[in-house]
């Protein structure tokens, strides 16, 4: 999947968790449908989990491969004091 793809998929993905949460609440549902729809979230969840690593992954991918300012480091380390 490419980059966008998965973007896609990620903005589908919470869109239905989202709108599934909000069908939880809802008093007409029975015990069987609570549950079944508590499965298909614990599912939903896992693909969406999947896809954001996958996101993570792709980006080290592209940043590794654009040239940068040749020092090696993207980010400086910050000059911290803790003051007492």
């Amino acid at each position: 999947m490419t980059e966008p793809e998965l973007r896609n998929h990620i903005a589908t993905l919470q869109r239905w968790l989202d709108s599934a949460w909000r069908r939880l609440n809802d008093p007409a549902l029975t015990r069987y449908d609570r549950r079944e729809l508590r499965n298909q979230m614990k599912q939903a969840d896992a693909a969406l989990r999947k896809c954001l690593g996958l996101v993570s992954e792709v980006k080290p991918a592209q940043t590794r491969g654009r040239v940068g300012n040749g020092d090696g480091d993207q980010f400086a380390k910050p000059d911290l004091r803790f003051l007492a």
